[in-house]
């Protein structure tokens, strides 16, 4: 087992992920609460490479696409 360290990890190890839930609230599960069902999800993506990268269309030299939007199964399409 490693023993824990004060180090931060190495910035070009790191993947940061940005996400939101867009949500409708139209199935009622009481008279004083509905629930909240997904119908879209945004996700950026990015790296200590391409963080600078004003255009989020351009991909990412190791990840890849970085822009994901997902409508028809959100969070099913979310988990793939």
């Amino acid at each position: 087992m490693k023993l824990l360290s004060n180090e931060l990890p190495r910035s070009d190890d790191v993947l940061f992920v940005v996400y939101d839930f867009e949500t409708t609230q139209d199935t009622k599960i009481s008279d004083s609460a509905t629930v909240h069902i997904p119908n879209l999800v945004c996700l950026q993506k990015f790296c200590s490479l391409c963080e600078m990268q004003p255009d989020i269309d351009v991909d990412c030299e190791h990840y890849g696409k970085r822009k994901h939007s997902f409508f028809d199964d959100p969070i099913g399409d979310l988990l793939i």
